[in-house]
């Protein structure tokens, strides 16, 4: 009876299964309306479950396949009537009425190719009429709805014209521009040769361009209000939407060199950063290295201030320095080494001046030894021989290594020290052990304390080393064990039982 159930039951399943699959019911089998299932929108948006690859992109899904932001093949966009007259306009050059058609295209179909086709062809009609600020977002809004479109590439480059001609320049930033930095003003000189001669290409612009709040009323190519921060916005979005494409790099380097112009170090450190972490293979990662640790220079602010900055571009300059053997900007570094050492010796020379206004000379003298340590060929270390000179202290002479000091010798003296084992003598030459010939035993020396009873364990008092081979246990005989309550209290004493 039970097997009969339990085929019956088996049987059941199978129909019903057969039945679900049949009818083409969304639910039973297709697990797919359950993908996002007790998912909050956050949880949907970051998942990576749709994000395509490069080939991906281009392959066609087929008229029937689903996927999120391509539901139906890319021919199907083709096979499109409405969809051929607006390609035929925008071939014709006839933009403004293509972008019309695009537009409509777009608003009727939702979630499919057409939809992705028909948002990319918007944006090229009004890149077409030099309507960039709204092309930007269109492009923008093709990328945030279809992450891996198979317009990304073409996205991505007019994004890039974009910002390029926003930013109004063209070229990045190049080592010839470096200037060299000078800590006699430490915080209010220009990363770049050029500063000026931008700033003044920046004074001939119109008011819409030099400041964000005033309107732009006259030229449709650019946006309303804040020219550059758009143009920032535009480069984010190659760098962000499609970080392995091939300007990526090329992105960031140029949002770098726009803070790097605009003095803003600290920023321009921190794209510079992305170039060097994520970008190993790019053309600009030795300018990345070069730039970057130009800008933690330039960001130091003084010996007043925080010294990270300067301790980071000393070590940004000497990775440099390892990594690439030979560049034209070599010597330019190493002086710039130079210049570090000798300002981390002043920085150090400004605490001893501090400690000397407190009136505590004790201070004094240990920051002056500090200099002479680790800074001995500086300028500051003279500076420091005076002081420590003026002090009643005798300073030796200069040297090009500084090893550290030695370490003094502990007061209380060694239990195995040479000269207690020099001293003993043996107590007994021959043993007459049935076991054989036993290691000889010693006696500590008559300048030693008084001799302790012990099984071998208290030393340097008397030191006895057991047989190898134990003998049988003996009843009546008595165990030698070690009374560590009743050992001596003394300071050598002590010492010896933490040893033990």
């Amino acid at each position: 009876m039970k097997h009969q159930l339990t085929i019956s039951r088996s049987a059941l399943i199978a129909a019903v299964s057969m039945m679900t699959f049949l009818s083409g019911c969304a639910t039973g089998l297709d697990m797919s309306s359950l993908s996002f299932r007790n998912r909050s929108h956050d949880d949907e948006l970051a998942s990576t479950d749709d994000i395509k690859g490069p080939l991906e992109r281009i392959l066609p899904i087929g008229a029937e396949g689903s996927s999120r932001g391509s539901r139906g093949g890319y021919a199907f966009s083709e096979r499109n009537p409405e969809y051929q007259r607006a390609m035929k306009l925008h071939d014709e050059g006839e933009f403004s009425k293509a972008e019309s058609a695009f537009k409509k295209l777009a608003k009727a179909n939702k979630d499919n190719a057409l939809h992705e086709d028909s948002m990319f062809m918007l944006a090229e009609c009004q890149f077409q009429q030099k309507r960039y600020p709204q092309a930007q977002d269109s492009y923008d809004e093709l990328l945030n709805a279809y992450p891996s479109t198979r317009h990304t590439t073409q996205a991505t480059q007019r994004l890039f014209q974009i910002g390029r001609y926003w930013l109004d320049f063209e070229e990045i930033v190049t080592p010839n521009e470096i200037q060299q930095v000078d800590f006699e003003q430490p915080g209010k000189q220009h990363a770049l040769s050029t500063t000026e001669e931008t700033a003044q290409k920046k004074s001939q612009r119109p008011l819409s361009q030099r400041y964000a709040l005033v309107p732009n009323l006259g030229d449709r190519s650019r946006p309303y209000f804040d020219t550059e921060g758009r143009a920032i916005e535009a480069l984010r979005s190659v760098w962000l939407k499609d970080p392995t494409g091939p300007l990526a790099d090329d992105a960031l380097m140029m949002t770098g060199s726009y803070y790097l112009r605009q003095g803003d170090y600290v920023e321009a450190d921190r794209f510079f950063t992305l170039i060097r972490d994520e970008y190993p293979d790019s053309p600009h990662f030795r300018n990345a290295y070069v730039f970057g640790s130009h800008a933690k220079l330039v960001s130091y602010q003084g010996p007043e201030y925080d010294g990270q900055q300067l301790l980071a571009a000393r070590d940004l300059k000497e990775s440099t320095l390892r990594i690439f053997n030979d560049f034209p900007e070599r010597n330019m570094v190493k002086e710039e080494l130079r210049m570090i050492y000798e300002e981390e010796a002043h920085k150090e020379w400004e605490r001893a001046l501090f400690w000397e206004k407190k009136r505590n000379s004790k201070a004094v003298q240990i920051q002056c030894r500090e200099i002479l340590r680790r800074y001995p060929t500086s300028e500051a270390a003279d500076k420091a021989r005076q002081k420590l000179a003026e002090l009643g202290e005798v300073v030796q002479s200069p040297k090009q290594e500084f090893s550290l000091p030695s370490i003094p010798k502990p007061s209380i003296p060694r239990p195995f020290s040479q000269d207690r084992i020099e001293e003993a003598k043996p107590i007994e030459k021959e043993s007459t052990s049935p076991f054989g010939p036993s290691e000889p035993q010693w006696e500590a020396s008559p300048n030693s304390e008084s001799e302790t009873k012990s099984g071998g364990s208290w030393l340097p008092w008397k030191w006895r080393q057991e047989p190898k081979a134990l003998p049988e246990e003996n009843q009546n005989s008595e165990k030698l064990v070690p009374n560590f309550e009743s050992a001596p209290e003394s300071e050598e004493d002590e010492f010896i039982r933490q040893l033990l």
